[in-house]
């Protein structure tokens, strides 16, 4: 079984885009090597993500995760046993401004609801996080 975390946190002190660009980069490749999947998300100084994989890997990843010295205010939001979600799910990241912007994710969550209830949770926290 998969283990998921969803947390919000707020940048420590402002990130200039090739910053963001250089945290994509080291989260894709960090978590092709641990098969970890989710999705990772940006908007006006703070992050949403969901990190799914194995329950090990995930909780030490989240504990470094805490520490990093580019957070703080970290929130979990969730903790939870669950198939994976976002094994179709192309780990992507977005600085975004609303809604709209998350099309793509919008419809994938969306068409994978019946798979899980992960599903629908993150879709509903991802809406109240861009409206903040």
């Amino acid at each position: 079984m998969m283990y998921s975390i969803c947390y919000v946190s707020d940048e420590l002190k402002e990130l200039k885009k090739e910053d963001l660009i250089l945290l994509y980069e080291q989260t894709v490749q960090n978590n092709n090597k641990e098969q970890i999947t989710g999705v990772l998300i940006h908007k006006d100084g703070s992050f949403f993500q969901v990190l799914e994989g194995d329950k090990n890997v995930i909780t030490t990843l989240f504990k470094k995760i805490k520490k990093d010295r580019r957070h703080k205010n970290v929130i979990t939001l969730f903790t939870r046993e669950s198939i994976r979600v976002f094994e179709n799910y192309q780990t992507g990241f977005s600085i975004v401004h609303d809604y709209n912007g998350l099309e793509s994710l919008r419809v994938f969550l969306a068409d994978n609801r019946a798979i899980s209830t992960t599903s629908a949770c993150v879709e509903s926290i991802i809406k109240t996080f861009l409206k903040a």
